[in-house]
């Protein structure tokens, strides 16, 4: 296998299994508390329960968005000698692969979030109000910030305001940051072609200081911040005609440096000091998961199903609209009660179900009405 085919099959093996941990991110039962039929389940959480579920959803799958990014800016700047021309065209090209796709799921995640506040159908219906301006428009589809969009909780409720400036359709915020990095690849280009390494270097200090320093309860710059350096990572390396799993093999202990980490950042979590292990951990993450899988497709012991490859934008960008209603459907299927291992069943269930119907759906669409599957991934 050449080192071309190699790096290939490693961004397309990696876009599923990277997806469903972005899943399980979502579906985190110490931050979201299981509700059905308004009685709270799982609130007795054992020390041993609680480091489970960071485990999985604040620790391992945190490395797959820094990972797309490495990919995006690899792939952007990939076979092509950069200039003018190129970026208008590539601009073109990315207002149908990003652009579009993005307004459309957030247009879908706002009418699947109407439809859950039907009266008489859902539990929840009644709760929130729609207002609809042009501001709160804007909101809803840039920065969904509560409240400023356009379904609104009631006065009395409590709302958390701040944090991180998620559209409604809460995973098309990576799409939302691209689109910004690759309105401004001219400079990470000028960047890199003048400083080369070292923008890297430095933007990589940005990312893992500036989130724990000045913003650790998340903004803008801690958003942006990481899409910058890990866009520029990947970028840095098709500038420079090489290829990044090839470069990320030459450090094969990676992963047996990255598990203690790992452990550790789970272990911490809510400590003050957490978000330097954190950020550490993510950062040899990313090279450990590309030195795993590319050794694994190397062997053989692993091949890439084509089918998941190519569901993957489809089911990271639905996933979060019909989650937490497939977790009640799970609940009633495996008749679990208010016990630590039947939250645990659901915990590992409801992310794998969700992925199988997003992957079900995507199949139907790009079967029965495939011009509208093309518009909905980008033509991926």
């Amino acid at each position: 296998m050449t080192h071309d085919e190699l790096q290939s099959k490693t961004i397309s093996y990696l876009r599923f299994p990277l997806t469903l941990g972005i899943i399980f991110i979502h579906f985190d039962l110490i931050e979201h508390v299981f509700t059905y039929h308004g009685v709270q389940y799982g609130l007795d959480r054992p020390l041993w329960y609680v480091f489970i579920i960071n485990f999985f959803s604040e620790v391992l799958p945190q490395i797959g968005v820094p990972l797309f990014f490495i990919i995006s800016g690899y792939l952007f700047f990939h076979g092509v000698d950069f200039n003018g021309n190129v970026w208008q065209q590539k601009l073109r090209k990315r207002a149908r692969t990003l652009l579009v796709p993005y307004l459309l799921w957030n247009l879908v995640a706002i009418l699947i979030h109407a439809f859950y506040l039907i009266p008489g159908l859902f539990p929840n219906a009644g709760q929130e109000q729609i207002c609809i301006t042009p501001l709160r428009l804007f909101h809803t589809f840039f920065a969904n910030f509560p409240n400023q969009g356009i379904f609104v909780m009631p006065a009395d409720s409590a709302v958390t305001v701040g944090g991180f400036p998620y559209p409604v359709n809460l995973p098309m915020w990576y799409v939302r940051d691209l689109m910004v990095m690759v309105l401004l690849s001219p400079v990470v280009f000028w960047l890199i072609q003048r400083l080369g390494k070292y923008i890297v270097i430095l933007l990589g200090i940005v990312y893992f200081f500036y989130h724990p320093l000045f913003e650790p309860d998340g903004s803008w710059g801690v958003l942006m911040s990481q899409a910058a350096f890990f866009f520029s990572w990947g970028a840095y390396y098709a500038i420079r005609k090489e290829a990044f799993v090839e470069r990320f093999r030459r450090y094969p202990y990676m992963p047996l440096l990255y598990l203690p980490v790992a452990m550790a950042d789970s272990l911490t979590r809510g400590a003050g000091y957490n978000l330097y292990i954190h950020q550490a951990g993510v950062l040899l993450g990313v090279v450990s998961a590309v030195v795993i899988v590319a050794g694994l497709l190397e062997k053989g012991r692993v091949h890439v199903n084509a089918t998941l490859a190519g569901s993957s934008f489809f089911v990271y960008a639905l996933h979060t609209s019909i989650m937490f209603e497939v977790s009640k459907v799970v609940f009633i299927l495996f008749r679990l009660s208010d016990n630590l291992w039947s939250m645990l069943i659901l915990y590992f269930a409801t992310p794998v179900f969700t992925a199988a119907i997003c992957v079900v759906l995507y199949l139907l669409l790009k079967r029965y009405i495939p011009s509208l599957c093309n518009l909905l991934t980008g033509g991926r």
